[in-house]
């Protein structure tokens, strides 16, 4: 059992029935997951260039991820790659095909399954559940989206980039059931990184398209979600920028919560932040003041583009910093650009942080996504954790002689 308190206290305990009356009594439930049906526009099936999207498309035609990078890419065209988006529709179109010898469309066999799942309860549900993911998963993998897809990606693909064999392309999961009030869905579905040729790029788009149906990942949504037949994917085709160093960067002081500074975890490579690499992590004064380091980056290795496709590792430079004073100035200016131009909200209409993925190439800043920093109300208002942040103040001023053996109880 993992207890994180909102002012970072940290207790790791054995599981066991003890903790389920701590939870029961004190936690208060997450919203469910209700995407909104009603804003879905299925019609929408032409593959759309990132730059024709806004925010407001989320969740009506493309995911939050290529609505609100194509909002990004409006105010910072030259930081923002290119990309093509295939919109919500376009996997609904996928599903109107029948399903083997069923006598039914894909989309049909998943409604009656849902309607059978419902039927079924512990054990026999769950065994149910991996059967469908399994065959589902599978069906949508192996399919071919036909030659109509194929021609109309290309003439997609060569209207934005000028040369749909040559280009290498991230081919990034992005579904209506992502940045949804209190529930991200952050590292769910799959990213396939750097895929060169058409049809390298169409084996990942069907894995993209399928990796919602995982187990991991419908578990996660369903003990949420009401109605999983609501679940669209849509795909975004973002160009390769062969990033040397790429970090995340929340415009707020995570250790106290205020908007003095704000907090950047960066290493070299592409991704190392996210794979959860050793990365530097900084506190930077946003107006020109001092910059803390909270931990230095120690990975030996990094992750670079290769020319046949892919990511390999290579070794990390032996710098003592990854970020340099001038890579500092524009994420400063960056905070305080998307914070005038672009700020973000919660479900509620108030301010929130917002949480933005970056890169540098060769000192200049390119950007990769920005989205609401969301927190769970549930665990900031848990009576357990609140009491573990109640017992700060009784070892603020205490000493730790750090030359000691710890004490393990």
């Amino acid at each position: 059992m993992l207890a994180v308190s909102p002012g970072g206290v940290v207790q790791i305990a054995r599981d066991g029935p003890q903790w389920d009356g701590v939870f029961e009594r004190n936690g208060v439930p997450d919203t469910p997951l209700r995407p909104d049906r009603g804003k879905l526009d299925l019609d929408v099936r032409q593959f759309i260039p990132l730059q024709r999207l806004r925010a407001v498309d989320s969740g009506v035609i493309v995911g939050p991820k290529a609505a609100n990078l194509g909002e990004l890419k409006h105010f910072f065209p030259a930081a923002v790659a290119d990309g093509v988006a295939i919109p919500f529709g376009r996997f609904q179109a996928f599903l109107d095909r029948p399903m083997g010898n069923t006598g039914m469309t894909v989309f049909e066999w998943m409604t009656a399954w849902y309607r059978y799942l419902d039927t079924q309860q512990g054990e026999a549900k769950a065994a149910a559940t991996l059967k469908y993911l399994k065959q589902l998963h599978g069906w949508i993998e192996r399919a071919d989206p036909g030659e109509d897809f194929r021609r109309q990606l290309s003439t997609a693909l060569q209207q934005v980039f000028g040369d749909s064999e040559q280009q290498r392309l991230f081919v990034r999961s992005d579904t209506n059931v992502e940045d949804l009030p209190g529930f991200t869905g952050a590292g769910l579905n799959l990213t396939v990184p750097n895929v060169a040729g058409m049809d390298a790029l169409i084996r990942a788009i069907m894995r993209v398209w399928a990796s919602p149906f995982t187990p991991r990942a419908f578990e996660w949504r369903q003990q949420r979600m009401e109605n999983p037949i609501e679940v669209y994917p849509s795909v975004l085709l973002l160009e390769t920028v062969a990033v040397d160093k790429s970090g995340v960067l929340l415009t707020f002081n995570r250790i106290d919560g205020s908007d003095a500074a704000f907090t950047v975890a960066v290493a070299h490579g592409i991704g190392g932040v996210v794979q959860g690499s050793a990365a530097e992590e900084l506190l930077i004064d946003r107006r020109g003041g001092g910059v803390r380091l909270l931990n230095v980056a120690t990975r030996p290795t990094m992750r670079v583009t290769s020319a046949d496709g892919g990511l390999v590792e290579v070794p990390a430079p032996n710098n003592d910093r990854v970020l340099t004073d001038d890579e500092i100035r524009q994420l400063r200016q960056l905070v305080d650009k998307v914070e005038r131009d672009l700020p973000q909200f919660d479900d509620q209409g108030k301010p929130t942080p917002a949480d933005i993925e970056f890169g540098f190439r060769d000192g200049q800043l390119a950007l990769f996504q920005i989205r609401p920093y969301l927190r769970s109300r549930s665990a900031r208002r848990n009576q357990y954790l609140l009491r573990l942040d109640s017992q700060l103040a009784l070892h603020a001023q205490q000493s730790v002689n750090m030359n000691a053996v710890p004490e393990v109880e």
